[in-house]
């Protein structure tokens, strides 16, 4: 048998502490995720740790993980931190556990994406770990994916428009999918603008309600012509707000809500009901105090998808309205 050399065992030692120090085998539910590199700063001005995002993840996955279950996700990936440039992932890796389930989705170029759905609190942290800081949702689920269940006006401000201009475009959707007979529900993103959500039943392709969309943004459009638009070049839109209606197309994501975003300060993209509008600013909310706003305010999307509806008497109401 083969004995230490002096010094061996306590390097030994220290390396087994280090290791320990930097993972971290936690039971999450009924579920045990491996964690590393905790002490990692992902957002340096405040240095927010990946160990701070895991808390998060772990901590608001029962608000949020009713908005995300069954729905297949792409992970905006940060393992160097917000100052290095990010990276999109689609495909679970091989190595993704047991708990996570997989949805594989046969793209148009014929190649399988095997996308991960996170149902359970552990697959949260097991993304967070993973440095994913913001996971972003298809808009239907993986037992209808080519009907969604969502439609969504992103309202996206150029460089330099103030946020009350996005407010007052959010509340002009607001106006015009009511008097089609829809209801509304608003997000922050985290980052500059807001989401306009139409909880919908699911009878409809892609197609169709990204066509819907696009009638309706059209509109807006058309009332304010200096003030929104549809141009998708941004060195286009001047001093515009882009109406983002593309987010309704088959495969294409929104961020989820409750999802952390890659800014300073970690702001947390956030359901908020439309008397809170006139009060809100975009990254209003963050890690560090979106629990005081959820141990004060019901959740304002909470019986949203118990508002599902259909677009045959919007769609008329729209032909009408256009001819």
């Amino acid at each position: 048998m083969e004995r230490e050399t002096e010094g061996e065992g306590d390097g030994k030692k220290e390396e087994i502490a280090v290791m320990k120090k930097s993972s971290d085998e936690r039971k999450v539910g009924r579920y045990i995720v491996a964690l590393s590199n905790q002490e990692k700063v992902l957002f340096p001005k405040s240095k927010i740790t990946k160990g701070d995002l895991v808390d998060y993840y772990e901590r608001i996955a029962p608000t949020m993980l009713p908005y995300m279950k069954d729905r297949p996700v792409t992970m905006h990936r940060y393992p160097d931190g917000i100052s290095k440039e990010g990276f999109y992932q689609k495909d679970a890796a091989d190595y993704f556990p047991d708990y996570i389930t997989i949805q594989p989705v046969a793209r148009s170029t014929g190649a399988t994406v095997d996308y991960p759905v996170i149902n359970n609190a552990a697959s949260l942290v097991y993304l967070a770990n993973l440095a994913c800081i913001t996971p972003h949702l298809w808009l239907s689920k993986i037992d209808k994916l080519n009907y969604p269940d969502r439609m969504i006006f992103d309202f996206d401000p150029s460089p330099g428009v103030q946020f009350s201009a996005v407010r007052a475009a959010a509340v002009s959707a607001k106006k015009l999918l009511e008097n089609l007979g829809l209801p509304t529900f608003l997000m922050t993103t985290g980052s500059r603008g807001v989401h306009v959500v139409v909880p919908l039943l699911r009878r409809y392709l892609f197609d169709e309600v990204r066509e819907f969309a696009k009638w309706v943004a059209q509109l807006l459009v058309d009332q304010e012509p200096k003030k929104l638009t549809l141009e998708m070049r941004k060195a286009k839109r001047g001093k515009r707000i882009f109406i983002d209606t593309l987010r309704n197309a088959w495969g294409a994501t929104a961020v989820a809500p409750y999802a952390v975003r890659a800014k300073p300060g970690a702001p947390v993209a956030t359901p908020i009901s439309w008397a809170e509008l006139s009060k809100v600013t975009p990254t209003q909310y963050t890690i560090k105090n979106i629990f005081q706003r959820i141990a004060r305010v019901k959740d304002p999307w909470k019986d949203m998808q118990k508002k599902a509806c259909g677009l045959t008497q919007a769609w008329r109401k729209l032909e009408v309205g256009r001819s």
